[in-house]
């Protein structure tokens, strides 16, 4: 098994390396993931809300960046890592509550450049968002923590 198979599967499992920042932002796991593929779910937090009583859009954004980065990972080879060179978020409908489905997939994988995209449904089965990204393939740096 490779390395980002295993930290995929260690997310998917909740023993995922700790990354301050999935912490912080209390991030979702995977609830499963292939090659190109990924799938989240995430329980609304109203904490989360702004003033008019919806999720605020740069949460969205952070779920979008780490969606994106996640399904990145699954066609990536051991001696790669990745940076996000560009993420667009475009928002369609008010999340204000419930269960949002995220779903991931690599629409292009070439030697330097992988372009992503990911859908967020609302519990009701709308297209709440929508994001896309491009990461630039880099060499994996000695003593780089992983996820």
């Amino acid at each position: 098994m490779g390395r980002w198979s295993q930290v995929l599967d260690s997310i998917g499992a909740g023993t995922p390396p700790p990354i301050p920042f999935v912490d912080t932002l209390q991030m979702p796991g995977l609830e499963k993931w292939s090659p190109g593929r990924i799938s989240q779910v995430w329980t609304v937090r109203e904490d989360l809300f702004h003033p008019r009583g919806a999720l605020f859009g740069g949460y969205i954004a952070a779920l979008a960046d780490r969606a994106l980065g996640l399904v990145t990972m699954t066609v990536l080879e051991d001696d790669e890592a990745f940076t996000t060179a560009d993420l667009n978020v475009s928002f369609f409908r008010a999340v204000s509550g419930g269960v949002l489905r995220i779903e991931a997939e690599v629409i292009h994988r070439g030697r330097s450049l992988i372009q992503c995209e990911a859908n967020f449904f609302r519990e009701d089965g709308k297209l709440a968002a929508k994001a896309s990204a491009s990461q630039a393939v880099i060499p994996f740096p000695v003593g780089l923590a992983e996820g």
